[in-house]
């Protein structure tokens, strides 16, 4: 987990003992303890929990002592340097990299920052090498880069990487109905949806109609093989992914929500479309439309999406821009 050739803006601590000096940036009111601990009375009352002391965030336990080092706190943790300062941003904690967020909090999962992507176990912090991630390999260099995901027989370079990622989701609700539907086969097209916010032309895309209807056979081909019924394409179903997949591109983002803080089923109940149950799934690549399927199909929660039960139609929304093949499955009974 050392890193030795980490380039971003970062702050170098240690978890050694506690200096005894005075804290940077703090008024007089600082009192040191016969323990060479630090408080910090305000009059005759002990100062505890968080204070922002010169927009500089402490923490001092219940005897009103500062605290340093790791912080647990209303479910997060916190990283406090040898003078009590809250740290923000990439952490060396004893060789080990982590990443707090604005807020102080230390963030886990996948993260992305300044266009590449990490890993930061809960434990360890940023992953280095080959990690293995629901079932899928991931390889990330010395500094914690993602370079490459290995997918059954599928590998991508770090020069592919922006590359291949599957993101899915469910939801369980109600909405209502409609329809409405733009068709084309790799030619440019036009997703707009009536009701919905037309999407900026920052990019030319087609969309991959014999794609679609690839990943629909393939689909279809594991579930009747599983016992399942085969899913029938939703019109609105199918405007609603192209559309998504066309927001993405348009606006340069990968997730379930939008940057305006929407998701598919805000755009389902402006098109009116019922429902009870419904899910999502996201991936891209940008050397074959196909693949998304065999994205979705080596990951298990993309799988179970596709082979839930509960659902008997989906729209399937592939189209090429920007230099890669973005594809969106939506899913509902």
């Amino acid at each position: 987990m050392k890193k030795t050739f980490f380039t971003k803006t970062t702050k170098t601590v240690a978890a050694a003992a506690i200096i005894a000096m005075l804290p940077l940036g703090v008024s007089a009111e600082w009192k040191e303890n016969s323990d060479m601990t630090w408080s910090y009375p305000e009059g005759s009352t002990i100062t505890k929990g968080w204070k922002n002391i010169s927009n500089v965030w402490y923490y001092f336990d219940s005897d009103g002592k500062m605290q340093v080092g790791w912080i647990y706190d209303k479910g997060n943790w916190y990283y406090l340097n040898h003078s009590g300062e809250m740290l923000e941003g990439w952490v060396d904690v004893n060789g080990s990299w982590y990443y707090f967020d604005g807020s102080g909090a230390m963030k886990t999962g996948w993260l992305k920052d300044n266009n590449s992507w990490y890993y930061l176990d809960y434990e360890d912090g940023m992953q280095t090498g080959t990690v293995n991630l629901n079932g899928i390999s991931y390889y990330f260099n010395e500094s914690g880069r993602l370079q490459s995901i290995v997918n059954s027989n599928q590998t991508t370079n770090e020069s592919t990487y922006n590359s291949q990622k599957t993101c899915g989701q469910v939801i369980e609700n109600y909405t209502q109905r409609a329809t409405q539907s733009n068709n084309s086969n790799g030619t440019s097209s036009n997703t707009y949806i009536s009701g919905l916010p037309q999407l900026p032309n920052n990019y030319t895309v087609s969309i991959q109609e014999s794609a679609e209807n690839e990943i629909l056979k393939y689909m279809n081909e594991k579930r009747t093989q599983a016992g399942l019924q085969p899913l029938v394409i939703d019109n609105t179903l199918l405007q609603e992914a192209r559309y998504k997949s066309n927001h993405m591109i348009q606006y340069g983002y990968f997730d379930h929500t939008t940057p305006q803080g929407n998701d598919w089923t805000s755009w389902l109940k402006i098109m009116g479309y019922k429902y009870t149950i419904t899910g999502e799934n996201i991936a891209y690549n940008n050397y074959d439309p196909v693949q998304l399927f065999d994205q979705w199909w080596n990951s298990p929660g993309h799988r179970a999406n596709m082979m839930n039960s509960s659902y008997h139609r989906v729209g399937i929304g592939v189209l090429y821009g920007n230099g890669k093949y973005m594809g969106t499955q939506t899913f509902s009974n």
